[in-house]
């Protein structure tokens, strides 16, 4: 899949965002649509709790949903208030896809009740790939994709291919609309066919294997996130 910039992009879509990992592609800002109002969220991976903006820095509304073994000011089991300006939730085991899934999609259902535009950065696929399996992250990404297409959002998820072997990045390439890549990432990224990325996943037998459309768009709920990764 070739890539293409994000101007050249039609929203809502999902986007894979190429780079190395060091770096901080300008690319990430334009896909955040920071100049307009929506409701943006972030998910991240860290140690240790981020800064969130003040709520009269916003324009629209910011969500912050982080994974890992980080303190916060929220109460474990409290749910987040989703009426706020900014609003914030978090995944203490950064293998639970399941969780994870279904935290993305709450932030989804409540903004998209309220007919908010919603905007999605995810950094990233490489620090999922470092905790479970190629083949579950997949799957994860496919569930997620579909989730994000059924409100319309306008969803990149960081990726530094430099770092897989070609088939997992190929089989990457299939999920989403859409390739961007900075400068100093390569042209393109290797390509495979349906009948190929079902051939892959079908080498990964460690796992039960799963049915991958890459042009599939239907809705999943939180209960069907929940039930794909078995919880």
């Amino acid at each position: 899949m070739d890539p293409i910039t994000p101007a050249a992009i039609d929203p809502p879509a999902n986007v894979l965002l190429v780079h190395p990992k060091q770096t901080e592609p300008d690319a990430c800002t334009e896909l955040c649509h920071t100049d307009v109002e929506t409701a943006r969220l972030s998910v991240t991976f860290a140690n240790e709790e981020p800064d969130c903006p003040d709520e009269t820095a916003v324009d629209g509304t910011f969500g912050q949903l982080t994974i890992g073994n980080v303190l916060t000011d929220d109460a474990g089991d409290s749910v987040p208030d989703y009426s706020r300006t900014v609003v914030t939730d978090s995944v203490t085991d950064p293998t639970d896809l399941s969780e994870i899934g279904v935290a993305i999609s709450r932030f989804c259902k409540h903004w998209s009740e309220s007919d908010e535009e919603i905007s999605v950065c995810f950094d990233s696929l490489d620090t999922l790939l470092r905790h479970t399996s190629p083949k579950e992250v997949v799957q994860f990404a496919h569930v997620l994709t579909n989730r994000l297409s059924s409100v319309d959002a306008y969803a990149h998820f960081h990726f530094d291919p430099t770092r897989h072997e070609d088939r997992v990045v190929s089989t990457f390439g299939t999920i989403f609309d859409a390739v961007v890549a900075d400068d100093t990432a390569d042209e393109s990224l290797p390509e495979a066919t349906d009948e190929e990325v079902a051939s892959i996943l079908a080498e990964w037998e460690d796992e039960p294997s799963i049915d991958i459309e890459p042009d599939a768009r239907s809705e999943a709920t939180d209960e069907e996130i929940a039930q794909v990764f078995g919880k």
